[in-house]
C-alpha cells in the first residue's frame, strides 16, 4: 500500500504542484481513507521527502543507463531529453519553487543531487566531449557544468519565462541549444546539427 500511495502522490505532486495537492486529494484518488495514508506517512513533509528521494534514485539509474548505452556525449544529451520528455511536458513548472519554499528538507536532497550531478556526470561529459574534439577545451569545465545546471533550474522560475509561452520541455530544449552552440567546435556542431535534424524529422 505504501508504494501505491507514494506513486499516486508523485503523480499528483508533479502534475499540480506540492502546495495544491492535499492528503485528502491523494486519499480520494486512491479510494482510501486519509487515516490509511497516515499509517505510512506521518505528515505531508515526509511524503514529499520520499517522493524526492525516489525521484533522485531513478534519476541516478537513468544517468548510469545513459553512460552504458551512449559513448558519444552529444548523443547522450539528446537521449537524456528524450527520456525526460514526457515528464517535462506534464510537470508543473512551479514544483521546484514550491518544494524549496514549503519543504526545505526535501529541497536539500535536490540541491545535493544537483551538486553530485555536476561533479560525477556533467564535468566528465564536458571533458570527454573536449577530448573527442566536440567541445572547446579552453573553458573551465566545472564552470560550464555549473552554468548548465543553473540553466536547468532557471527554466523552473516563472519570473524568468512564463510557461504559457513555451512548455517546460521546449524551454529546456531552447536553453540547451543556446548553451551547446557556445561551446561546440565545428566538428561538434556538425554532429550536433545532425542529431537535432533527426529529432525534428
Amino acid at each position: 500500500m505504501k508504494s501505491r500511495i507514494l506513486e499516486k502522490g508523485t503523480e499528483l505532486f508533479f502534475r499540480y504542484g506540492v502546495k495544491t495537492v492535499t492528503m485528502d486529494a491523494i486519499a480520494s484518488d486512491l479510494g482510501i481513507s486519509k487515516k490509511t495514508i497516515y499509517q505510512h506517512f506521518p505528515d505531508k513533509d515526509s511524503m514529499v521527502f520520499e517522493v524526492v528521494q525516489v525521484f533522485i534514485e531513478k534519476d541516478l539509474v537513468k544517468w548510469k543507463e545513459l553512460d552504458r548505452l551512449y559513448s558519444n556525449v552529444i548523443e547522450k544529451m539528446f537521449k537524456s531529453f528524450e527520456m525526460t520528455k514526457d515528464l517535462l511536458l506534464t510537470m508543473n513548472p512551479r514544483l521546484l519553487f514550491e518544494i524549496q519554499k514549503y519543504f526545505p528538507k526535501a529541497f536539500q536532497l535536490f540541491k545535493a543531487h544537483g551538486e553530485n550531478c555536476i561533479h560525477e556526470n556533467l564535468i566528465a561529459d564536458f571533458k570527454k566531449g573536449a577530448q573527442f574534439g566536440y567541445f572547446r577545451n579552453d573553458i573551465d569545465f566545472e564552470l560550464l557544468a555549473r552554468l548548465r545546471m543553473a540553466e536547468v533550474d532557471l527554466a523552473f522560475n516563472l519570473d524568468f519565462y512564463p510557461s504559457n509561452k513555451l512548455s517546460l520541455y521546449e524551454t529546456q530544449m531552447a536553453l540547451m541549444d543556446i548553451f551547446l552552440r557556445g561551446i561546440l567546435t565545428e566538428k561538434g556542431l556538425t554532429l550536433y546539427t545532425s542529431y537535432q535534424n533527426n529529432l525534428k524529422s
